[in-house]
C-alpha cells in the first residue's frame, strides 16, 4: 500500500473508529437518548447548533488554512520539517493554528444568538413621563446574565490566548518567560468564575477511612482552587507544547481529548433533568450543555486542521495552536465544573510531563531538539543527550550527578531509556526522556547516529544537502562532529516510521482517555461511595 494512501487509512480510522464507538457506548448505555421526540430548543438550548458547527468548522478550518498558506511563507512564517532531511528544501507555513482559531472564535459568536434565543421572557418596560423608554442595567427579567457572561468571558480568555501563541511564534519566547503566560490568557475565565460563587469544595474519599476521619466528608480549598485551576490552564497549555514533533500529534491529542470530554458531557444530557427518573439536575445538565457548545465546533476545528497537518505535513501548526487549544480544553472543563475530571483525560500528557522533568530541571542534558531522528529508509529512532561529563558510577546520591544517574537507571530498568556506557560503566549518553523516544525504546527500536544533514530518500540521488545552523549551544570543547545524533551509524529493532508512531501515540491517548472513563465512572464510584 502506498505511504499516503496508508497515511489516509491511519487518518480517518483514528478519528472515525473513536467517534463511533464512542456513540455506540453512549446509547447503548442510555438508551432513552435516542428518543429523538424528547429533544428540543427549550430542552437543551443551543445543542442543535453546536452540533451543526462540527462539520460546518472543519470545512471553514480547511479553507481559511489553505487561504493563508502562502500569506505565511511571503512573510516569513515558514520551516523544515526536521524529521524529512531528505526534503530540506521543502518550506512549510507555519502559525496555521492562527486562522483555525479565529474561524472557531468567529464560530463561537454566530452560536451565541442561536444558544440564547430561547430565553426571550421580557418584563413589562417601564415608560418615563413622556413615553419614553427607560433603560434597565439588569436586562431582560430570567435572562441568562451570568452564562452569558461565562460564555463572553470564554472568549476573552481565548483571544488572549490566541494573541499571547501568536506573539510566542513571532517572538520565540523563552521558556521560563511563556510559562506563566496562560494564567493571564486565563483571568477573565478566573474572575467572572468567583462572580458568580463558583465551587471551591472537593469532596474528600472515603476509602482510605483516615482520609474522611481526618479532614471530613468535604474540604473547602478557597483561594488553593483557584490557583489550582490557573495551573491546570497552565498545564493544559504547556503538555501540549512539549508533546510534539510528529505530523498531527499536536492536533490528534488535542482531537481526542476533546472528544473524550464531549462523550463525558454527553453522559449528563437529559432532556428530562430535574424530573423525576432523571438522572441528573438541570444545573448538572447546564453545565454540560455549556461545555458542549465550546468543544463541539472545536472538535471540528482540530478535524479541518488535522487533514493539512496529518503525514506529510502542509502546515505547521505553531504555538499559537497549543496555547488556543489547551486554553479551549481547559476553559470548558473548569466552567463546566469537571477541571479534576480533565486532567484524568490528560494522562499521557502528564506522564510526558513527569518523564521530561530531569531534562526540563535541568538534572539530564536536554537539547534544543528532542524529536526523533529520521533515517535513510523513513523509519524512526530515539535521538539522544550526551552527558558533559559522563555520569560516573561511583557518584554519591548526594551530588547532581549522583542523582541524575539514580534516575537514568529506573528508567532504564523500566524500559524508558536506552543508556550508552563507557568501558568502567559511566554513562555517556542517554536517548531523550520524551514519550516518543520512550514508545521507540519500548518498541526495541535502539538510537541511531545517522548524520541528519546527510540523509537522502530512497531513490534519491545522495549528494550535498542543505546545511541546517545548529539551534542548540554545543558544551564547551565540544565540535559539532561529537553530536551523538549526527554520526553514521544505524539503529536497530523494528521499522517504525512517522505515520505508524502517529497511530502509536494516538492508541495511546485513546488508551489513556478509556483508563481516565474507568476511574471516573468505575473506581470513582468505589472510593467516593458512603461507608
Amino acid at each position: 500500500m502506498p505511504r499516503q494512501t496508508q497515511s489516509q487509512v491511519l487518518y480517518y480510522g483514528t478519528t472515525l473508529v473513536p467517534v463511533t464507538a464512542s456513540l455506540f457506548l453512549l446509547f447503548r448505555s442510555h438508551p432513552h437518548l435516542l428518543d429523538i421526540s424528547s429533544y428540543s430548543q427549550a430542552s437543551l438550548p443551543g445543542l442543535f447548533a453546536s452540533v451543526l458547527l462540527l462539520p460546518i468548522a472543519a470545512l471553514l478550518t480547511r479553507a481559511a488554512v489553505l487561504g493563508c498558506a502562502d500569506a505565511f511563507l511571503k512573510r516569513g512564517f515558514k520551516g523544515r520539517d526536521l524529521l524529512k532531511p531528505w526534503d530540506a528544501t521543502k518550506e512549510i507555513p507555519e502559525s496555521a493554528g492562527l486562522p483555525a482559531s479565529i474561524v472557531y472564535v468567529g464560530l463561537l459568536f454566530l452560536l451565541i444568538p442561536f444558544r440564547y434565543a430561547s430565553n426571550t421572557a421580557p418584563s413589562p418596560p417601564e415608560r418615563a413621563g413622556d413615553g419614553a423608554w427607560i433603560g434597565e442595567i439588569t436586562g431582560i427579567e430570567r435572562f441568562p446574565h451570568h452564562e452569558l457572561s461565562l460564555y463572553l468571558s470564554t472568549l476573552l480568555s481565548l483571544l488572549s490566548a490566541i494573541m499571547l501563541g501568536f506573539l510566542d511564534d513571532v517572538f520565540d519566547i523563552r521558556w521560563r518567560l511563556k510559562m506563566p503566560i496562560p494564567i493571564l490568557a486565563s483571568l477573565p475565565m478566573l474572575v467572572v468564575y468567583f462572580a458568580g460563587g463558583g465551587g471551591t469544595s472537593v469532596v474528600v474519599p472515603s476509602w482510605p477511612p483516615l482520609l474522611r476521619a481526618t479532614f471530613g466528608g468535604v474540604v473547602d480549598l478557597g483561594p488553593l482552587y483557584y490557583l489550582f485551576m490557573s495551573l491546570l490552564s497552565t498545564f493544559s497549555v504547556h503538555s501540549i507544547n512539549i508533546l510534539a514533533g510528529i505530523n498531527g500529534l499536536e492536533v490528534g491529542q488535542a482531537l481526542i481529548i476533546s472528544l473524550s470530554l464531549c462523550l463525558n458531557s454527553a453522559l449528563y444530557l437529559d432532556p428530562r433533568a430535574g424530573q423525576a427518573g432523571s438522572f441528573a439536575s438541570r444545573e448538572l445538565r447546564d453545565r454540560h450543555l455549556f461545555s458542549l457548545s465550546l468543544l463541539l465546533p472545536f472538535s471540528g476545528c482540530c478535524v479541518g486542521l488535522l487533514a493539512l497537518n496529518r503525514y506529510p505535513a502542509r502546515v505547521f501548526v505553531g504555538d499559537t495552536w497549543c496555547y488556543f487549544a489547551g486554553q479551549v480544553l481547559a476553559c470548558a472543563a473548569i466552567l463546566g465544573h469537571f477541571s479534576k475530571t480533565l486532567l484524568l483525560f490528560f494522562i499521557p500528557q502528564v506522564f510526558n510531563f513527569l518523564l521530561s522533568c530531569p531534562q526540563l530541571f535541568g538534572l539530564v542534558p536536554c537539547p534544543r531538539h528532542r524529536l526523533p531522528v529520521a533515517l535513510p529508509d523513513g523509519s524512526l529512532a530515539p535521538s539522544v543527550a550526551k552527558c558533559y561529563p559522563a555520569l560516573a558510577h561511583s557518584a554519591p546520591l548526594t551530588t547532581k550527578a549522583g542523582l541524575s544517574r539514580l534516575i537514568l537507571c529506573v528508567l532504564e530498568t523500566l524500559r524508558l531509556v536506552h543508556l550508552t556506557r563507557d568501558s568502567v560503566g559511566n554513562i555517556t549518553q542517554t536517548t531523550n526522556l520524551t514519550i516518543i523516544c520512550a514508545t521507540l525504546v519500548l518498541c526495541g527500536v535502539t538510537p541511531s547516529s545517522i548524520s541528519s544533514s546527510r540523509l537522502v530518500s530512497p531513490g534519491q540521488k545522495s549528494g550535498p544537502q542543505p546545511d541546517e545552523k545548529s539551534t542548540a549551544s554545543a558544551p564547551e570543547g565540544s565540535s559539532r562532529g561529537s553530536d551523538p545524533n549526527e554520526q553514521g551509524g544505524r539503529s536497530k529493532g523494528p521499522r517504525i516510521d512517522e505515520p505508524t508512531m502517529w497511530t502509536l501515540l494516538m492508541l495511546i491517548q485513546l488508551t489513556g482517555s478509556a483508563f481516565a472513563f474507568a476511574v471516573r465512572y468505575w473506581i470513582a464510584k468505589i472510593v467516593f461511595s458512603a461507608t
